[in-house]
């Protein structure tokens, strides 16, 4: 039988020994939805990478961690923006991103994404950001 649990937190290594698939959640949208390793180890979307980098991963060890916040304010959920929720706080948004509503991407696996770039953009960003 299938068990479910929601379980609410920042902390997504904290769920890595405890799930299979975790699905990130930005103003009330998800914005991912990947295997538990994949979503600590390799996250797709711009906030759940984001996310990741404000918070420390047992595993890194503490000599290496470098934490950063994420910028900016989250949206007025009374009022949302058109295009994508994370936009003004993400470092890759382009014009398109502010005023386009934008679908969940299938990435294959069982792994979804909600952004106009492609997870090869996304990839190459991630890249050139390290």
């Amino acid at each position: 039988f299938i068990k479910s649990m929601i379980f609410i937190t920042h902390e997504l290594p904290l769920l890595y020994n405890v799930t299979d698939d975790i699905m990130v959640m930005y103003a009330g949208q998800i914005v991912e939805k990947a295997s538990a390793k994949e979503s600590v180890f390799d996250p797709l979307h711009p906030y759940s990478r984001a996310l990741m980098g404000s918070i420390m991963v047992p595993e890194s060890g503490l000599r290496e961690v470098k934490l950063t916040a994420i910028p900016g304010a989250p949206p007025n959920l009374k009022n949302p923006p058109a295009g994508c929720r994370f936009a003004e706080r993400c470092k890759y948004a382009r014009t398109e991103c502010r005023v386009t509503a934008v679908p969940l991407y299938d990435a294959g696996q069982g792994r979804t994404y909600r952004c106009i770039l492609s997870e090869n953009t996304l990839r190459e960003a991630y890249q050139h950001a390290r």
